[in-house]
């Protein structure tokens, strides 16, 4: 033991690891029998399956002139409607939306005429 902890030999190590992939094994049941604690049998066990799973690397191409995408904001809020209400000689009207400023004034000549 150093600092409170046990130092397990390798060979053990991967003997039980070995053993606890059986089919027919309870992890749980082979750590007690061999004074091991259930959870560091788990941990032997993920170290050796990342360390015997080959590392593959992908094929990267760096472009020189690479340009960062558009970012475009977008909202999934509905804005307000615009409204416009003008008072002509009497007469209410109200714009609802964008308008055409051309119709506008043609509306407004003929109320005022």
């Amino acid at each position: 033991m150093r600092n409170g902890k046990r130092i397990y030999v390798s060979a053990f190590k991967a003997w039980l690891v070995e053993q606890a992939h059986r089919p027919d094994i309870s992890v749980a049941g082979l750590a007690l029998r061999h004074g091991v604690n259930a959870n560091q049998l788990r941990s032997w066990m993920k170290l050796e399956h990342w360390q015997s799973s080959p590392h593959t690397l992908l094929p990267v191409t760096v472009v020189a002139d690479a340009r960062p995408a558009e970012v475009v904001a977008t909202t999934n809020a509905r804005q307000p409607e615009a409204v416009m209400e003008i008072e002509v000689c009497g007469t209410v009207i109200r714009l609802r939306g964008p308008v055409d400023t051309e119709q506008l004034k043609a509306v407004l000549a003929v109320l005022r005429s």
